[in-house]
């Protein structure tokens, strides 16, 4: 009979912290804060991609985020697991929902990425602005033009 208990306590026990560490696996928070906007003039669209196949093609999630009277946006994305991401943004100056572009699809408007990497003949890769999140933090992230 204390066999039978004891098997009952440590499963028990085994399945109460298999659920706590798998709970805590999607409970990071990433802040992001945008700098280099005009004071109380548009949005910046914040997008989170965690893989080099979705980088610029599919977020993982998407946020519009006025910008304040001091050029800036922050956001926070909570409930996050460990892994690896990366982060673009543009900054809708005129609040149109779109990059605007001129010839070729060079953006008219500024952008930024996680790193403040800047990509040559094109956007940077996934592997230049990714970064891995093991804990809670927070990243700025610079805009400029798309070529300086």
């Amino acid at each position: 009979m204390k066999t039978l208990r004891f098997h009952f306590i440590f499963y028990l026990l085994l399945i109460c912290f298999a659920g706590s560490s798998y709970a805590q696996s999607g409970t990071l928070e990433l802040t992001i804060i945008v700098k280099g906007g005009l004071p109380e003039t548009g949005l910046a669209i914040v997008s989170l991609f965690n893989s080099e196949e979705t980088f610029l093609k599919k977020p993982k999630s998407i946020h519009r985020v006025p910008i304040d009277g001091k050029g800036k946006a922050r956001i926070g994305i909570n409930n996050l697991s460990p892994g690896r991401y990366a982060v673009s943004v543009t900054y809708d100056e005129d609040s149109n929902g779109e990059l605007n572009s001129r010839f070729l699809g060079i953006p008219t408007e500024l952008v930024g990425f996680s790193n403040d990497v800047k990509g040559v003949w094109g956007p940077p890769s996934f592997q230049k602005a990714a970064f891995d999140l093991t804990s809670s933090r927070t990243i700025d992230i610079h805009l400029s033009k798309a070529r300086d």
